[in-house]
């Protein structure tokens, strides 16, 4: 019986993806299926993956005839899942403890009202020297209290119920959610139900130069602050999150002036204190 359905999209990810696949083998709860979807990929990504899916039926390959995003490839992952619960990790990520999913269903079983959890991050250098850690607000109330100035989940972190993500229409596909599709997604699966982060340091973050979600922080951050206009209503905090928001989007201006270095130690310090 599949318990977990692991959703790994993926494109142009040959160099990475092997490392995200082999952690996610060396998981102790495996009642779960791997989907890995390909966005188009050029590169070798398929010849990769090809080797697991012939020696472990869990994994599965699936491939979208052009690329089509990140937003309708998760969805398309959704749709294809058999799991009761979704759980998430990216072609260069990888889960540095065996017992991830393990706790997190543990959980879910243990607290049937909780839709969404999530764990704490490691992030490392693309020399793979650990740079940081932190863990984002835990509780319920934490999380609810703090939602709507900052996104309190990693997305390679989480577990959610498929039946609550499937109520609230899955992942958001259009340009008002590019780039910020997981946060609206937790804005709305936190109206259904509990939110929770576990206080384990579960899953390894590569912070890579010129990555998307690096490229695309100014729309991120103006897209963010639409999202807490939108759900205003839903959670706390709406004039302290407006405030937090419009001053994170003016200080990144200036981010990328300082060296590497203390970009880094002021990320860790971000990630941890604000």
């Amino acid at each position: 019986m599949i318990q977990v359905s692991i959703l790994l999209p993926t494109y142009n990810g040959a160099k990475t993806i092997a490392r995200a696949i082999e952690s996610v083998l060396s998981q102790t709860h495996t009642a779960w299926e791997l989907l890995v979807i390909d966005d188009g990929s050029s590169d070798g990504t398929a010849q990769v993956v090809k080797k697991y899916v012939d020696t472990d039926s869990r994994v599965r390959y699936i491939k979208n005839e052009r690329n089509l995003g990140i937003q309708k490839t998760l969805n398309r992952g959704l749709k294809e899942a058999k799991g009761e619960y979704i759980a998430r990790i990216d072609d260069d990520d990888f889960w540095i403890i065996p017992y991830k999913l393990s706790a997190q269903y543990a959980y879910m079983q243990l607290h049937p009202g909780c839709v969404l959890v999530g764990t704490g991050v490691v992030v490392y250098s693309e020399d793979t020297q650990e740079l940081f850690r932190y863990i984002l607000p835990e509780s319920d109330a934490d999380i609810r209290k703090n939602i709507l100035s900052k996104n309190c989940f990693t997305h390679a972190t989480v577990l959610f119920s498929k039946q609550a993500a499937q109520e609230c229409g899955g992942y958001g596909e259009g340009e008002e959610t590019k780039h910020v599709e997981d946060y609206d997604l937790w804005l709305r699966l936190g109206t259904k139900g509990s939110m929770n982060n576990l206080p384990l340091y579960a899953v390894g973050f590569t912070l890579r130069a010129g990555s998307t979600s690096g490229k695309n922080k100014t729309e991120q951050f103006k897209k963010d602050i639409a999202l807490t206009r939108k759900y205003k209503t839903n959670y706390p905090g709406y004039t302290r999150a407006i405030i937090r928001g419009t001053l994170r989007s003016w200080l990144y201006q200036f981010f990328h002036l300082i060296p590497k270095d203390m970009q880094e130690s002021f990320l860790g310090w971000y990630k941890k204190n604000w």
